[in-house]
């Protein structure tokens, strides 16, 4: 087994000799992460997995996908998934994550353990993708012949506890949180979850969880931890209004007509007009002897008009 490690570094530094910098660091990464499977396998008594062309591409594929999308995910741009392809596969990912933590702090739980220890001989592939400083491994298991289950517990669950050969999903489910009152979503790290777990659950990029939760370039969460995985919405501060007091209004003065001066009107000054003396004085009424007189006076007047008038008939005869 240790022939194997041996020759397997020995290969790795050969291709970097000859391959371009990107490339040397793509097979650098990925050869890093078989030698740590098969290591671990030989901890256990295992023997080494076989690396298989074809699951070195695959698993390369992959890996530069998730590079160029930023998602940690199983699915493929076509749809496609390590149940449909036929192999089982481990994903992680990390700020400058190294092989061995993804091996021994990633990985550790029952599901991605059976995936490196979970049977006893078969074949692999690996892929190494880097962006933004985000680092990206892929590993992808296919049982050989003869392969049978073997009967190693992951740390942490208890020696001799069996591992089930059946090929579930590489991923430990995860409930997502429901969002709190101002909006945020705060997850609980539960036994056998990941960070990169935790990030294919609510679709978001490891690196940020990293980033709001201020959390080390290669980060191991635990059980209880507190995950802040998207923040409370920044809010704009409502302008407060300003009461101000209502003013007493003041009376309105009614306008004063002033009256426009007129000119003075000239005063006529009366001319007394003389009192004509009349020439014939009425008598006055009011003593007896005056209206006796003139009583009398007219009777006489009648009495000769009456004569008059029938004097001047007879004559006309």
């Amino acid at each position: 087994m240790r022939q194997v490690f041996f020759i397997t570094t020995i290969l790795t530094i050969l291709l970097a000799a000859f391959l371009p910098t990107a490339s040397v660091q793509a097979q650098s990464g990925a050869y890093d992460l078989i030698a740590e499977v098969n290591a671990l396998r030989a901890q256990y008594g295992l023997a080494p997995y076989e690396v298989d062309g074809n699951l070195m591409a695959s698993a390369q594929a992959h890996a530069e996908y998730m590079a160029s999308t930023g998602q940690i995910t199983h699915t493929r741009a076509d749809g496609s998934t390590p149940a449909t392809l036929g192999f089982i596969e481990n994903i992680a990912g990390g700020m400058s994550m190294s092989a061995s933590t993804a091996v021994h702090t990633y990985w550790t739980d029952a599901l991605h353990w059976q995936t490196m220890v979970g049977i006893t001989t078969g074949y692999v592939g690996a892929g190494f993708a880097e962006a933004n400083g985000i680092y990206y491994f892929v590993l992808q298991v296919r049982r050989g012949q003869g392969g049978t289950s073997s009967n190693i517990a992951p740390p942490g669950i208890g020696t001799g506890q069996q591992v089930q050969p059946t090929q579930p999903p590489a991923i430990q489910p995860v409930m997502t949180a429901t969002p709190g009152p101002d909006g945020s979503v705060v997850h609980e790290v539960l036994l056998g979850q990941s960070l990169w777990s935790i990030a294919t659950a609510y679709g978001v990029r490891i690196a940020d969880i990293i980033a709001l939760n201020g959390l080390a370039a290669t980060p191991v969460v635990i059980p209880g931890d507190k995950l802040v995985i998207i923040p409370a919405p920044t809010q704009t501060p409502s302008p407060t209004a300003t009461t101000t007091g209502t003013p007493t209004p003041r009376p309105t003065r009614t306008p004063t007509v002033t009256p426009s001066p007129r000119p003075p009107t000239a005063t006529r000054t009366a001319t007394p007009t003389a009192t004509p003396t009349p020439w014939l004085r009425a008598p006055d009424l009011d003593q007896d002897n005056t209206r006796r007189t003139v009583g009398i006076t007219m009777v006489v007047v009648c009495a000769a008009g009456l004569a008059l008038v029938g004097f001047t008939g007879l004559r006309r005869r």
